[in-house]
């Protein structure tokens, strides 16, 4: 219990090794809160400067509207969203890909989880699915924390295990919830918690985050199916007709 006496006084050889709380921003996770709150507003000015010089080349006829939103250019936007190293499953040379950038610490991610699992149970062999993340639209500081995680699991090829693990328990993640998490699922844990502590996965997720931003990714999750935009938790039969007919094609 606190003492209730206003007269307690810390005896003067005492006060010494009373220490102060650690400063948020002193924290790892404080200091990537603080790398992607730069990132964001770095990604807004350059929006902000590429539109501006859109609207001048349109204004001055150095660019037409067709040029601008031609179906090459859109075809360009949707290869460079297949990436090599993020989580995946499937084929690499399906007819389809499915890629979804998500935030674990987002309530319609955790959603759309069990269509995404019917989806991949049913067309397995024939698409490929890409995860990605974007951990902007949730809690910040919960976000970065799954994603790093995420990606630390996926070194060990563990990533879709970790995925269940945390969207299983959305309320308790923790750096001690995901260390437990690793070895529960098998995971090299002195690996994954040193990995975890590094910073090092964050060059990877802020080419995810920017990546999504360059592809109109407003929220979470939304999902490029063969560069077909679909945002939100969509039913399972939204995606079995995009699928469908992307396979007649």
């Amino acid at each position: 219990m606190y003492s209730q006496d206003s007269s307690f006084i810390i005896p003067p050889s005492s006060k010494k090794i009373v220490e102060t709380k650690k400063k948020w921003y002193k924290h790892w996770w404080g200091k990537l809160i603080i790398i992607f709150i730069v990132i964001f507003f770095i990604i807004l000015l350059a929006l902000g400067f590429y539109i501006s010089k859109m609207i001048i080349l349109l204004k001055t006829g150095q660019i037409s509207p067709q040029q601008l939103f031609s179906s090459s250019a859109l075809q360009a936007d949707r290869s460079s969203l297949i990436t090599e190293d993020d989580p995946s499953r499937g084929p690499r040379d399906a007819k389809v890909v499915v890629i979804e950038f998500a935030d674990f610490g987002c309530s319609a991610c955790q959603e759309v989880q069990p269509v995404v699992k019917q989806l991949l149970a049913d067309y397995g062999d024939k698409i490929l699915f890409i995860w990605r993340d974007f951990p902007m639209t949730g809690d910040v500081q919960t976000s970065l924390l799954a994603a790093v995680a995420g990606e630390c699991a996926n070194k060990q090829g563990g990533f879709f295990a970790m995925q269940e693990q945390i969207f299983a328990n959305p309320a308790d993640i923790t750096e001690l919830s995901l260390k437990t998490y690793a070895i529960q699922i098998g995971l090299n844990s002195v690996q994954f918690g040193n990995c975890l502590q590094a910073e090092e996965n964050i060059t990877e997720i802020e080419d995810d985050v920017l990546d999504g931003y360059e592809s109109g990714v407003e929220a979470t999750p939304t999902f490029f199916i063969n560069g077909i935009k679909v945002a939100g938790a969509i039913p399972l039969n939204i995606f079995e007709q995009i699928i469908a007919s992307q396979l007649s094609q």
